[in-house]
């Protein structure tokens, strides 16, 4: 047993180490008469190095390829920053010592990553493309639901945007079906079925600061459209004594909106890649709906029947359709809900007919993405 567990802990130190990525970073400080007393504290990722006059050290540092790493040099109440742009693949030396007006931090051998190179480091990291599913099953009732999702491809698009901001299109379609049946004790049996389809696109445009160490601001908007398309039968049989009655009824629905949205961040930036403050966010929603309803009742009494329709459609507008949010949080749990991962999503759900249960069975599929 203690065999067991000490390769069980081999294997999951092997695994956290594995799944670092690190990169060399050298520093060296030349001997000078100036701050030659002096220790200089370097501190990478909460990690502190101490360099006296005329040493060096060589420090492996983990890193996320795509941010910038930051690089504190601390000595008699002055400092100096630098970020860090890490490139896959290579390795950094700086110089570290006291000059005229304080210390000083530069870098001397090394190259940086550029726009590109982090496009391409963000591109070269695995999307779980994977379908994750969920089965619930109540005991109670006996329903059964199922999920399953996945992550779209078009992911890459949307973390590169993240990083560069200007435009992005995002697209998302959905089928959705249902059907239910009951017979009710004394009055008869009444089921329905339908669906709907729903689409909508919308185009974002993301301005992205530039670095700076004092407040900063950025902003979203957001413009698009969408309708959904919704149909529905209902059916209705009742048998009282000497009276006969059939009720069906076919009810469409079609909501066309508009979708424009405004969002300004206020805040400032703790290191060049992570930001935060206040987002709020402006929303205007008209909508225009369409209805159509058609029903025919057939009724017999006592040998005879009679039957009635009747067709009812409206058409209603609505303007005012205005909100506001406020967001105290970080850039990217903010673009998370204005720009949602894209994925791909089906649902299940059956409830037997138990008791005065219904029976009723639904299902839906949708799918976004993210396109330039």
């Amino acid at each position: 047993m203690k065999k067991l567990m000490i390769l069980i802990s081999l294997v999951v130190c092997y695994s956290f180490i594995s799944a670092q990525e690190s990169v060399n970073l050298k520093f060296i400080r030349p001997s000078k008469i100036a701050g030659s007393v002096e220790r200089i504290k370097v501190t990478i990722n909460d990690s502190e190095y101490i360099l006296k006059n005329g040493t060096e050290i060589t420090a492996a540092v983990s890193c996320d390829y795509g941010h910038s790493l930051r690089v504190d040099a601390s000595s008699m109440g002055s400092e100096k920053t630098y970020y860090l742009k890490v490139k896959r693949g290579e390795s950094y030396v700086f110089e570290v010592g006291f000059e005229f007006g304080g210390i000083y931090l530069k870098l001397l051998k090394g190259v940086e990553a550029t726009e590109e190179d982090n496009t391409a480091q963000a591109d070269t990291s695995k999307i779980d493309e994977s379908w994750n599913t969920t089965l619930k099953v109540d005991r109670k009732d006996k329903s059964i639901g199922f999920t399953a999702e996945k992550t779209d491809e078009t992911e890459t698009i949307r973390k590169e945007w993240l990083a560069r901001g200007g435009k992005i299109k995002n697209e998302s379609v959905m089928l959705t079906g249902a059907y239910f049946s009951t017979n009710i004790k004394g009055f008869g049996t009444f089921n329905g079925h339908g669906g709907g389809f729903s689409f909508a696109q919308n185009w974002i445009t993301l301005n992205i600061p530039d670095y700076s160490t004092g407040k900063s601001s950025w902003n979203s908007l957001n413009l698009g459209w969408g309708y959904d398309m919704l149909l529905y039968t209902m059916k209705y049989d009742m048998d009282i004594e000497s009276v006969s009655s059939k009720i069906s009824s076919f009810t469409m629905t079609m909501p066309i909106s508009a979708n424009i949205g405004w969002t300004v961040g206020l805040g400032k930036f703790l290191d060049e890649g992570n930001w935060k403050g206040v987002a709020l966010t402006f929303k205007y929603r008209p909508s225009l709906v369409l209805n159509n309803q058609s029903s025919t009742v057939k009724t017999t009494v006592l040998g005879t029947t009679t039957k009635s329709s009747s067709t009812d459609g409206s058409v209603q507008f609505n303007a005012v359709s205005f909100g506001f949010d406020i967001d105290f949080s970080n850039f990217s749990a903010t673009m998370d809900k204005l720009a949602p991962k894209p994925k791909s999503k089906f649902s299940f759900f059956f409830l037997p007919p138990i008791g005065d249960t219904p029976l009723f069975i639904s299902f839906s599929f949708g799918v976004s993405f993210y396109s330039r």
